[in-house]
C-alpha cells in the first residue's frame, strides 16, 4: 500500500523566480571574480615588495619562495576576505529586505484574511520582488470579496422576503427558516468587504 502525503514533495523547479535568481547569481559571481582579482593583485604587489627587499638587500639571506611568500598571501587574503565577505553581507541584506518584506506583509494578509477581513488590497514597494504573489492573493481577496457579498445580498434578500411573509401571516415552519438565516447572516457578518 502506498503512503498518501506523508512524504514531502520533491522540488523539480529550480527557476522560480528567474530575473530575481539570476540578478542574484550574478552578483555573487561579480563578488567572488572581484574576490579573486582582489587577492591577485594584493598578492602580487606583495609579493614584488617582499621578493624585491629580499634581492637587494645589501647582506642578502637565502631564503625559500614559500618564507618569501607567506606573509604576503596571508596579508592578501585576510584583506580580500573581509572585503568580499562585506560585500556579500551588504548585497544579502539588500535582496533579502527586498523578499523579507513582502513575505512579512503577506503573513500580516493572511493573519487578516483568517480573521475575515476582505477589504485590502495589498501593494508593494517598487523593486519588491514576489510582484507576481502580490497579483494572486489581490485577485484571491477580490474573488472572495465578491462571493461573500454576494452571499450577504442572498441573506439579506431572504430576511426581507421572510419579513414579508410573516408580515402576510405566513406557513408553518418560518421561525426555522428565520434561524437558519439568522446563522448565515451571523456567520457572513464575520467577513469586512
Amino acid at each position: 500500500m502506498a503512503s498518501t502525503g506523508s512524504a514531502a514533495p520533491k522540488r523539480r523547479i529550480l527557476f522560480i523566480e528567474k530575473a530575481f535568481q539570476f540578478r542574484f547569481i550574478a552578483k555573487m559571481t561579480a563578488v567572488i571574480v572581484l574576490g579573486t582579482v582582489l587577492t591577485g593583485g594584493l598578492l602580487y604587489l606583495l609579493a614584488d615588495v617582499e621578493f624585491g627587499r629580499a634581492f637587494h638587500s645589501a647582506h642578502y639571506q637565502a631564503r625559500s619562495s614559500w618564507e618569501l611568500l607567506l606573509p604576503a598571501v596571508l596579508t592578501s587574503s585576510f584583506l580580500s576576505m573581509c572585503l568580499v565577505a562585506g560585500i556579500a553581507v551588504v548585497l544579502t541584506l539588500y535582496d533579502s529586505h527586498r523578499i523579507g518584506g513582502p513575505l512579512y506583509r503577506f503573513k500580516l494578509n493572511l493573519e487578516a484574511i483568517g480573521r475575515g477581513d476582505l477589504s485590502f488590497v495589498t501593494r508593494l514597494r517598487d523593486g519588491d520582488e514576489l510582484q507576481a504573489l502580490t497579483e494572486a492573493m489581490n485577485e484571491m481577496t477580490q474573488g472572495l470579496r465578491e462571493r461573500v457579498g454576494r452571499a450577504k445580498e442572498a441573506a439579506d434578500g431572504a430576511r426581507l422576503r421572510l419579513a414579508e411573509v410573516r408580515g402576510a401571516g405566513g406557513g408553518e415552519g418560518i421561525e426555522e427558516v428565520d434561524a437558519a438565516l439568522a446563522t448565515l447572516q451571523a456567520t457572513l457578518g464575520e467577513f469586512r468587504i
